[in-house]
């Protein structure tokens, strides 16, 4: 598996919101302000985040409508 240079921090920048997840196995539930919701493994902020997460956040937003690749990837670097 292979990291990112993008931050659990910098979800907060794509309009997720997180909270700690209720049951086992233990991990942040990010809730997008249009309700995609995406559940990703308990890590600090400043911890990058693997690809696999990634394509699960995009592909989420996708779904949504909201990932179109030229504006995700530019806002992702805005927010590093």
């Amino acid at each position: 598996m292979r990291l990112t240079d993008v931050t659990h921090g910098q979800l907060r920048s794509l309009g997720f919101s997180y909270r700690p997840a209720r049951q086992n196995p233990p991990g942040h539930i990010y809730e997008h302000e249009t309700g995609a919701i995406v559940m990703l493994p308990a890590f600090a902020e400043s911890d990058c985040i693997y690809e696999y997460q990634l394509v699960v956040v995009r592909t989420e937003l996708d779904n949504f409508g909201l990932a179109d690749p030229s504006v995700f990837a530019a806002k992702l670097q805005n927010a590093g």
